[in-house]
């Protein structure tokens, strides 16, 4: 599996990561904030091909999210940050999953 970065789509109240999925396979996909709360959890049934794991933001207060996800025997993390400031758009750390370390599950 390839994994993209995280794309924020602050109008839409979402967030976008980018997977291409060389086999069909469920990933779970976690995010949690900076104490470990975890904020939103969804799984998906994955076909074979390219696709887009959206989840929701706009509940989210200014900080710093990990996103976790977990698929087969692994596990990859990435961050974004969420700012509060009016007219700053919430800014992803563009932190490749690829480039995360893995974690065994």
């Amino acid at each position: 599996m390839e994994v993209g970065e995280i794309y924020i789509q602050t109008e839409e109240g979402r967030a976008v990561l980018d997977v291409k999925n060389d086999k069909t396979q469920t990933v779970s996909l976690i995010v949690q904030d900076k104490v470990g709360k975890p904020c939103y959890e969804q799984q998906w049934e994955l076909e074979l091909g390219k696709q887009s794991l959206q989840f929701p933001i706009a509940d989210l207060k200014a900080g710093t999210y990990f996103v976790w996800l977990h698929y087969a025997d692994k596990t990859k993390m990435s961050s974004f940050k969420i700012t509060a400031s009016p007219g700053i758009k919430p800014e992803s750390k563009k932190k490749s999953l690829l480039s995360s370390k893995f974690f065994s599950w």
